[in-house]
């Protein structure tokens, strides 16, 4: 007889099975944001000191989606998703402030 999986807390587990359509759409929203980094990098040498920002931006939403879907940001505790959002949050203010610092040199 089989038991059910428990946790340290005796309790039972809860598994998450994600769908076909789920990864066939992370796969798509990947690919298509890795085919805007390619254009703005080869394309958007026009764009000057906007390029690496935008690769920067494009970079952190790839960074969210792949913490939301393969790393089971979406299925955990509601606190590692702010702790996820802070670190972003923080990453744009120091991004912020190095540009800022720079621009006044």
């Amino acid at each position: 007889m089989e038991h059910p999986e428990k946790n340290k807390d005796n309790q039972p587990t809860t598994h998450h099975i994600s769908s076909y359509k789920e990864h066939f759409g992370t796969l798509v929203t990947l690919l298509l944001l890795t085919f805007v980094t390619v254009v703005v990098s080869v394309f958007g040498a026009n764009l000057a000191t906007l390029s690496v920002a935008t690769a920067l931006l494009i970079a952190t939403v790839k960074v969210v989606v792949v913490a939301y879907y393969f790393m089971h940001l979406k299925y955990d505790l509601k606190l590692y998703s702010w702790l996820v959002l802070l670190v972003i949050v923080l990453f744009v203010a120091f991004t912020v402030l190095t540009a800022i610092e720079y621009i006044n040199r």
